[in-house]
């Protein structure tokens, strides 16, 4: 029990021990084809952490080129199918990928790991034996530190959002019954499925309970900020890039099951309406203005933290991904305020963008440590939410007008990234 928390708690990750260790002497078989099998492995690894395609279609072309062998590959979500050798000896292998939860600190483990791997300092068959114990490795955020971090996003997105102090403290509340959701999903494989129904119908039953039972709240705050952790933003803004890409398969999957997650989300809401609707008939009591407009400097700090336990990043790079929330809350509602939403949107992600690519050239790390928390501090899947809300209250010209402005900041977002990519050239595809 000691060796866990002393390694949960630590500055630094175990991980960095396994990718820096000198290189091993064990005998290899002749026969185990080696760069293949870690480029298989490496493959599946990284489609799990849900890398946009082109980005890892690059990274692995690089690998092929430094081990020496010709490869094509052919990618969705979910798999790869990719064709090595030459001539009449080419063979095709298929690799079936899992997509899980975003894992940065791993993520960085495996950039690592491919860079070793392709300046010859260790062999492909001991960087294959690496990757399981990179991949085997218990996440260093887990228990009670994970669920307290849902909390902590959704107090910061209630303050950006202008919620007073009770609608900080409830939001706050309610998402800790989200984040124990979230952890009893991990072991519940039906439940993880059905996940944005269960908590948007938990959520918004609990927010409308909240102004019922005389709180000084308000429920569409409490409800937004309480699912933030849910809203599929990123997932929509990968797919806008995919598509942008020509990656037309992967994008258009990705774009499909966000907007399947928003219809659980707007099925749970619906649901958790009528509910709380049907138990309370006390008129809700009216709340109170928000906080001082200077308080919402102090959400980028809280979300920062939040983002670093739920995306799993490393303890050294929490300060870095504090300056893009920053820039990613400063750019968007600059722009936003001067020229419009989709206009701060794109210069919110192009800020970021270039940030977390000079961050990469410079420490040589995966660019998505610093894109991945910006991109989720400018959330376009909340304006994706304000459609679903506008429909369920029987608008449907407010709702079809919101998700063409979804669609248009989620494509600002991407555009803003893609640009950056062009003005900061990555130094690795990751």
């Amino acid at each position: 029990m000691v060796a866990p928390l002393r390694e949960w708690g630590s500055a630094e990750s175990t991980l960095d021990t396994v990718v820096a260790s000198p290189p091993a002497r064990a005998a290899i078989d002749p026969e185990i084809d080696g760069s293949l099998e870690f480029t298989m492995k490496l493959a599946s690894a990284l489609l799990g952490y849900g890398l946009p395609v082109h980005r890892l279609e690059e990274a692995l072309l690089r690998l092929s080129d430094a081990l020496g062998f010709e490869a094509a590959y052919y990618m969705t979500p979910t798999g790869l199918i990719f064709t090595f050798g030459s001539g009449g000896e080419q063979r095709t292998r298929v690799v079936n990928a899992v997509p899980g939860d975003v894992d940065l600190e791993r993520l960085a483990a495996l950039h690592e790991l491919i860079g070793r791997v392709e300046r010859r300092e260790i062999a492909p068959e001991e960087g294959s034996a690496r990757i399981d114990a990179i991949l085997t490795r218990p996440p260093r955020y887990r228990g009670p530190v994970r669920v307290l971090s849902f909390g902590l996003l959704s107090l910061a997105a209630a303050q950006l959002l202008g919620g007073n102090a009770t609608d900080l403290a409830a939001a706050a509340a309610i998402a800790l019954l989200v984040g124990l959701l979230s952890s009893l999903s991990s072991r519940l494989p039906t439940l993880g499925r059905l996940l944005p129904a269960v908590a948007a119908t938990l959520v918004s039953v609990l927010s409308i309970t909240a102004s019922r039972l005389g709180l000084p709240v308000h429920p569409s705050i409490l409800l937004l900020a309480s699912i933030m952790s849910l809203l599929p933003g990123l997932t929509m803004t990968i797919a806008m890039m995919e598509l942008a890409m020509a990656n037309l398969v992967s994008g258009t999957a990705r774009l499909m099951g966000a907007v399947v997650t928003f219809l659980q989300l707007g099925f749970g809401i619906a649901l958790g309406h009528r509910l709380a609707h049907s138990l309370f008939v006390v008129p809700r009591v009216e709340a109170n203005d928000g906080l001082p407009a200077w308080t919402q400097a102090l959400a980028p700090l809280g979300a920062a933290l939040a983002f670093g336990v739920l995306l799993r990043v490393r303890p050294r790079d929490l300060s870095w991904v504090l300056v893009t929330c920053s820039l990613a809350v400063l750019g968007s509602r600059g722009g936003g305020t001067i020229v419009g939403p989709e206009v701060g949107a794109f210069l919110g992600a192009f800020l970021v963008g270039v940030v977390s690519h000079l961050f990469a050239r410079w420490k040589d790390r995966p660019v998505l440590v610093l894109l991945v928390p910006g991109v989720l501090m400018m959330v376009p899947g909340s304006i994706g939410f304000l459609g679903l809300s506008a429909l369920l209250a029987e608008d449907p010209a407010a709702a079809v007008q919101t998700a063409f402005e979804v669609l248009m900041i989620a494509t600002a977002l991407s555009t803003g990234v893609l640009l950056a990519t062009l003005a900061v050239p990555p130094r690795r595809s990751l």
